[in-house]
């Protein structure tokens, strides 16, 4: 199946240094009225807090970048803010606007609408993923979703953020869902994430979510694409070949490595690194499709024989911009068939995930 996954409107999120830093600010509504128990924090990460009774907040611990700072609350349009820490500023407030669309929208899911029970069975599979673990991993608020389709495209709506718990990796989730299509030759969904780190009942849980973190990030697009930006892909595990275009849809089940050269073009990461942003944001100048394998996994049923890991292609569809930390700005400017393309919220993790800390 052909994919189009990735789910957030990602930030740039720079390297951390031991210099942290704070903001303050309020959360109010129409009238100057506070609005109590809002969610503000940095998009796509663990660091975030809800405002006090007076509508007060203080955000901790952000480390230095680029950031997206969101402020949200169920029944509000969320409200997004770029910043750079150091900042100038110390103090910034939110003024949300009323989402007169959505609270009217929340659903009743009854026992007998089989339609929707079979409709959000196909959501799950392309908004979670397709290999998880059902006990684990679970969306609490299953009945702010609603669905429609047709012949063509199958749509997703989100009344309220979708809250999911991951106790595979160690996080409950609030997604705040700008949209979901999904059609007989791709998935796409994108949307706000905000991460909170489940607490552990034990050191040996801990122990797991660490490992099982790790686990989801090796061989990720996350991975590939910070392996690229720091021109490391052989020593991160990937094997890499531009793709000509004319095997796209023609591959044959022979050999991955190409001996003869056939369907491969040969190049090096820095070929493809072009102009960095005023935001920071490094410029890929890729133009056509490019087939990887992990070889740092095993797979039961490889594509080629002599290449028994994780295959994906990867196809640009648009401008593509990533952080130095492998992350992509436009969810939609890259096209993922296999491996990659299977992944789900079930295995994403925050932007400030770090292997070398739990």
């Amino acid at each position: 199946m052909m994919r189009l996954l990735f789910t957030l409107l990602l930030a740039p999120f720079f390297v951390f240094a031991q210099q942290k830093y704070q903001l303050i600010g309020s959360v109010v509504e129409k009238g100057n009225v506070s609005i109590p128990g809002a969610s503000v924090f940095l998009e796509g990460t663990t660091i975030g807090t809800q405002t006090d009774a007076n509508g007060h907040y203080v955000l901790k611990n952000i480390p230095p970048g680029r950031h997206r700072l969101v402020a949200s609350m169920v029944g509000y349009l969320p409200k997004l803010v770029s910043l750079e820490f150091p900042a100038k500023i110390l103090e910034l407030n939110f003024n949300l606007e009323e989402d007169n669309k959505t609270l009217a929208e929340v659903r009743v899911v009854g026992s007998q609408d089989k339609t929707w029970e079979k409709q959000f069975r196909a959501f799950e599979k392309g908004f979670l993923g397709e290999s998880y673990n059902r006990k684990e991993v679970y969306i609490t608020n299953r009945e702010v979703v609603d669905f429609s389709e047709n012949e063509d495209i199958f749509t997703a709506k989100a009344a309220q953020p979708v809250q999911i718990v991951n106790k595979t990796l160690g996080y409950k989730i609030t997604y705040f869902m700008d949209n979901f299509e999904k059609t007989n030759s791709l998935t796409a969904y994108k949307g706000l994430a905000s991460f909170e780190k489940l607490v552990p009942e034990d050191a040996r849980q801990e122990r797991r979510w660490q490992r099982n973190r790790v686990e989801a990030y090796e061989g990720s697009m996350k991975h590939f694409l910070k392996a690229l930006v720091d021109n490391r892909l052989e020593e991160e595990g990937f094997n890499a070949y531009l793709l000509k275009p004319e095997y796209l849809n023609n591959l044959r089940r022979g050999l991955f490595f190409d001996r003869n050269n056939e369907r491969h073009v040969a190049f090096k990461a820095a070929d493809l690194a072009g102009p960095v942003t005023t935001d920071g944001l490094r410029t890929l100048e890729w133009r056509i499709p490019m087939e990887i394998v992990f070889n740092k996994k095993r797979v039961m049923r490889p594509i080629f024989i002599d290449a028994p890991y994780p295959y994906t292609i990867l196809i640009p569809k648009g401008l593509i911009q990533v952080t130095n930390t492998g992350d992509i700005m436009n969810p939609y400017s890259i096209e993922m068939r296999g491996d990659m393309g299977k992944i789900g919220m079930a295995e994403l993790l925050p932007l400030d995930f770090d292997t070398n800390q739990p």
